[in-house]
């Protein structure tokens, strides 16, 4: 079996060492093999940067990636062959409920207040294991101390901003990339294909900027009432903090 050092590993697969220790950093990579202080990969750490690679050149971001990789708990993995994705699991209400460790009352509240939101499919709702993360992510902020009546009046300004977003971004796509392909003549198949392409960077490109401007903005606020009003300790923690924080959004490389 091949094995490759890490400047031959990162040769083969057409990326930069850094990229390549940047991805194993973030769990995207398996362990190497170790002989005495050499760091030795194999085919599958290759096979794994090829996958990477090609769902960064489909739009996807890093976060993403990893999901559609290794699933949640590890379980599925993407389906190389074709360029699909395995499909992701579809869970009712009752589903999502036991998954996310709460009564079906409070997913509805969620729901009618827009923050949570669910897929349609053959008219009937269903969630997905963003849904599950979405809710615990709720539950976080309320465990840490946040009322959720609090957190609901900032979360309903941020569902009218996003509203808008996609509004514009949804219009963006229909008269610019549907349209010109549509007057473009091309086989029904042909088309259909780019236009699916195409939406999946529009919708990473919305998502990821807004994701971007959101935590960059609100590091910047805090950041700024921390230096005000924080003590020393708090100050020298927050810049550490900022000092080693990653790229966020859109700029996670």
């Amino acid at each position: 079996m091949a094995e490759y050092r890490v400047d031959e590993l990162a040769a083969q697969a057409g990326l930069s060492v850094d990229l390549v220790r940047s991805y194993q950093w973030k769990g995207l990579l398996p362990r190497p093999r170790h002989q005495g202080r050499v760091a030795l990969y194999g085919p599958r750490h290759l096979e794994r940067l090829r996958d990477i690679r090609e769902l960064k050149d489909e739009g996807h971001s890093l976060r993403v990636i990893a999901t559609m990789l290794t699933g949640e708990g590890g379980g599925r993995r993407r389906a190389r062959h074709g360029g699909s994705n395995s499909e992701e699991e579809r869970l009712n209400l009752g589903e999502l409920a036991e998954r996310a460790r709460v009564p079906p009352g409070l997913l509805r509240s969620l729901e009618a207040s827009g923050l949570l939101r669910p897929l349609h499919v053959e008219d009937e709702r269903r969630y997905t294991t963003a849904d599950v993360r979405a809710v615990r992510m709720v539950l976080s902020l309320v465990g840490a101390g946040v009322p959720m009546e609090d957190f609901m009046n900032v979360a309903r300004t941020q569902i009218d901003a996003a509203s808008s977003v996609a509004e514009g971004a949804a219009e963006l796509f229909i008269r610019y990339v549907r349209q010109p392909l549509v007057e473009a003549s091309l086989p029904p198949h042909e088309e259909a294909d780019r236009l699916v392409r195409a939406f999946r960077l529009m919708l990473h490109a919305a998502t990821e900027l807004v994701a971007y401007n959101v935590q960059r903005m609100m590091l910047n606020l805090v950041e700024g009432e921390i230096e005000r009003l924080g003590t020393g300790a708090e100050q020298d923690a927050f810049r550490r903090e900022v000092a080693g924080r990653r790229p966020e959004g859109a700029l996670r490389g």
